[in-house]
């Protein structure tokens, strides 16, 4: 012991500066470690105001500008410019311009200040090629609402957990190019792009319910959306925390047996042990007659098997019916012993 004394106070100009720098390293490791994403507070965005610009962007499937035409102008209707992004009216295989194009059209967006939101023109599949190519830290210094569903859901996972904002779940370009969208949808996408829509209970269409699977409450930020692209990412670098989050899922076409395989998925990856509940929207056509196991049965089961409260009936998704969910915002499901639910809002997702 006399020689270990003998030693360190010959080094001790040395030793002693590597051991303050190894405690700073440690408690700035565990200070700045991230928070869990169900308690994380995310940044909010601002509403929109007459006059504003609407950034329109595929990041995912090209599509037929001729065929948005009309959903232009139902924006041009409420009082918004609108500005398209280069790769919008591109056509490359099944995607919307190369993920190089795609990418930078999105870090454009969010980097210029004069767009003041981003709505996606559609789904289809490519989103999830563009996540190693983002700039989370320039997006998480410039939020604004982005706005989408479907494939869309991969941005909402990435930007939601790496850029730390609050993003959109709602109706996208596409869903008004057609007539297969119901005054319902416009009213909460009107109202929620001008900050109109209160917080509180989410908005039922006339004569829907929310039912309850398993009983109990609940308290944790709104994270998800589509059920394929959730499974999709698990295992990589973008998969869904949902530590403690209220877990919205929605799928369309799909048979029973395969939402049961991403169900399943999500099982095993954990993801249902670590949110707080499940709430289950729109999965719609999608239980082809003569199936033993219905789409109801499988999510259910899925339900009873995570042990977490849960309900369905959430208009969100591919239906007529899609509400305006801010995804990175507190709310509270109440799923009640006599079959009736609520799910409600606990805070705005405005600044």
């Amino acid at each position: 012991m006399h020689g270990l004394h003998i030693w360190f106070k010959k080094y001790e100009f040395y030793i002693l500066p590597l051991l303050i720098i190894g405690a700073v390293l440690l408690l700035v490791r565990l200070f700045s470690a991230a928070p869990d994403t169900g308690t994380r507070e995310r940044e909010k965005v601002l509403p929109l105001k007459e006059g504003d610009t609407i950034g329109i962007l595929a990041p995912a499937a090209h599509g037929g500008m001729t065929d948005y035409n009309r959903s232009i102008e139902l924006l041009e209707s409420l009082g918004y410019k609108v500005k398209l992004a280069p790769s919008v009216t591109d056509d490359y295989g099944y995607l919307a311009g190369s993920d190089e194009e795609r990418a930078k059209d999105l870090n454009d967006f969010f980097k210029d200040d004069s767009v003041k939101a981003i709505v996606c023109l559609r789904g289809g599949y490519g989103s999830a090629r563009l996540l190693d190519k983002l700039d989370y830290d320039m997006i998480a210094h410039h939020p604004k609402m982005l706005i989408g569903f479907s494939d869309i859901t991969a941005l909402h996972a990435a930007i939601g957990e790496k850029s730390g904002i609050v993003t959109i779940h709602g109706p996208m370009m596409s869903s008004f190019k057609g007539d297969n969208y119901t005054a319902f949808t416009l009213y909460n996408f009107e109202n929620g792009l001008s900050g109109s829509l209160p917080k509180g209970d989410i908005r039922l269409p006339a004569g829907k319910t929310l039912k309850t699977l398993t009983p109990g409450d609940a308290t944790g930020i709104v994270e998800g959306g589509n059920l394929t692209v959730l499974a999709s990412l698990c295992g990589t670098p973008y998969e869904l925390k949902g530590n403690g989050a209220i877990l919205l899922l929605e799928d369309t076409g799909e048979d029973p047996y395969r939402v049961d395989r991403m169900m399943e998925q999500l099982y095993q990856s954990g993801l249902l042990s670590r949110v707080s509940a499940i709430a289950y929207g729109d999965f719609y056509g999608a239980s082809p007659v003569g199936e033993e196991f219905s789409i109801h049965d499988v999510l259910a089961y899925y339900a009873k098997l995570s042990g977490k409260p849960a309900i369905e009936g959430v208009p969100a998704g591919h239906g007529p019916d899609n509400l305006f969910l801010p995804l990175g915002v507190k709310a509270t499901i109440h799923a009640k012993e006599d079959g009736s639910a609520v799910f409600s809002y606990d805070e705005s997702y405005l600044k």
